[in-house]
């Protein structure tokens, strides 16, 4: 008997932003996708779980430690804040209203704006009277620089459904509460939500299942991935002010605002941990307490408040490594693609990169050769050819 095999360009595995966003543009370039997700709603791990907070560049300048890599990590948010906010201007929140960037120590001031400089985050130094005005509730006492800078809130719920749509317009077949049950080379079988099995062949698997990967990896190929897991701590709050407000410093609070309420989170507090779940720390969330004590004093005072955990992943060979906050293309396995992206904000780049990479290889040729493309093809065809010895 036959089986009834689905024939796809690319299959995507993972729901979140990453694989929201590639499905969006790779549609758009003509491919045939089938995006699963094993999880009965889209988005449903640390795309969701975080401050909904569209970075451009001044945070990541400040806190990661080595100048090179915090300049690349920022001009990264930078072309990832343009992208998201052109393609979906009304998930942005409080589009108006700037945040407050604070600086504790004195001596890191000429370095950050040095790095701001460099990698071309817009800022500008806020007097302390005029930053008290604009949140009366902060203690911004210990700040020794204040400014303002360009990141802004988004609704990221917004953000995704619009991906989605955009995908579905382009033509992806979008699977929700599917699971990979066998792997045989580009042939898989996918179990659906109702218990059917499909039978599906791709030119592509592309896994961006954050977390997730490692284990499939693992299931289906018998490789271990140099995968980590990261644990670290929101809580959730009435809102507090009007403005975002957050230190580059490690250790603080740093929060964002949606609507009526206050993401918090703290600056460089993730935990590497052997198994990823969302369990709270007591301890980890009594930590971003008392840092939001100190930004403002007397919040927990009668107010309703929720502790969230998240779990992000990162791609380090060295396991002693600190925490890489780059994007992360691997294809262990032919034809088996695994891509990180390091912040919600770098997944424009991460997927325009690898879209790039997808088209060179599944192209149909019907769109003619640029001379640079004859030559690769040239050169790449002599590589292939055997030599034969005289």
């Amino acid at each position: 008997m036959t089986r009834d095999v689905r024939r796809y360009d690319v299959v995507l595995v993972g729901g979140g932003i990453t694989g929201l966003m590639l499905s969006h543009k790779l549609s758009r370039l003509g491919l045939r996708l089938l995006l699963l997700e094993k999880q009965p709603t889209l988005a449903s791990g640390p795309s969701t779980r975080n401050e909904g907070w569209l970075h451009r560049g001044s945070y990541h300048a400040g806190s990661i430690r080595d100048r090179e890599n915090a300049v690349q990590v920022a001009r990264r948010c930078i072309y990832g804040h343009e992208q998201i906010r052109a393609f979906a201007p009304e998930a942005v929140e409080d589009a108006d209203r700037t945040p407050l960037v604070l600086v504790r120590d004195v001596d890191r001031v000429q370095e950050l704006t040095s790095r701001w400089d460099e990698a071309g985050v817009w800022y500008r130094p806020r007097a302390r009277a005029a930053a008290v005005s604009s949140f009366p509730a902060a203690d911004l006492s210990r700040a020794a620089a204040i400014f303002e800078v360009a990141d802004v809130s988004l609704n990221t719920r917004m953000l995704y459904r619009k991906l989605y749509t955009s995908a579905q317009q382009g033509g992806t077949e979008v699977l929700t509460g599917a699971r990979l049950e066998r792997i045989n080379g580009l042939e898989a079988s996918v179990v659906t939500a109702d218990g059917q099995t499909l039978h599906v062949e791709a030119g592509l698997f592309v896994y961006s299942a954050g977390f997730g990967a490692r284990d499939l990896f693992r299931d289906f190929f018998k490789l271990e991935l140099p995968i980590r897991y990261w644990k670290s701590h929101l809580v959730v709050v009435p809102r507090l002010g009007a403005h975002g407000l957050f230190y580059v410093d490690p250790h603080e609070a740093a929060m964002m605002h949606h609507g009526g309420y206050s993401i918090v989170g703290l600056n460089e507090d993730a935990l590497l941990c052997t198994e990823p779940d969302y369990n709270v720390i007591e301890e980890k969330a009594g930590n971003l307490h008392r840092a939001l004590e100190r930004l403002v004093p007397g919040w927990k005072r009668g107010t309703p408040f929720t502790d969230v955990a998240c779990t992000k992943v990162d791609f380090s060979p060295d396991a002693g490594a600190a925490r890489s906050l780059n994007i992360a293309i691997h294809e262990p396995v032919p034809g088996h693609i695994c891509i990180l992206p390091g912040k919600m904000t770098e997944t424009p780049f991460l997927t325009d990169v690898l879209t790039a990479r997808l088209y060179e290889r599944l192209e149909d040729g019907l769109i003619a050769k640029r001379p640079c493309d004859v030559l690769h093809a040239n050169l790449t065809l002599h590589r292939r050819e055997p030599s034969h010895a005289a």
